[in-house]
């Protein structure tokens, strides 16, 4: 668990190539992309360099519909009322029952 606030990728950073990390940065995710890519990264790191061994077209096929379905959920109403209640990002997830782990095998 790290103790202080980190930069975007900063834990990415950590765990995958640069040459990924350079694909992320140019392959148009927001920054929800890139928290849920140090996420993956913090809690799942083997499976995360797993995932980029396979390359970068899978890592976009996790990476890209998880970055959709947690934005769509934190814009919602019920997510908006929520956060109202003083709940994180991260809460409101859980909260709605977003599944926000890495899953390579489906």
């Amino acid at each position: 668990m790290y103790d202080k606030p980190t930069g975007l990728l900063e834990i990415a950073r950590s765990v995958l190539k640069p040459e990924t990390i350079a694909d992320v940065r140019s392959g148009g995710y927001t920054s929800r992309g890139y928290s849920i890519l140090d996420r993956w990264a913090l809690n799942q790191p083997e499976e995360l360099r797993e995932l980029e061994a396979e390359g970068q077209l899978a890592l976009d096929l996790k990476l890209y519909p998880q970055q959709q379905k947690e934005a769509k959920a934190l814009m919602s109403d019920t997510a908006r009322t929520l956060r109202s209640q003083g709940l994180s990002d991260f809460e409101i997830l859980q909260a709605m029952e977003i599944d926000m782990s890495l899953k390579i095998t489906e």
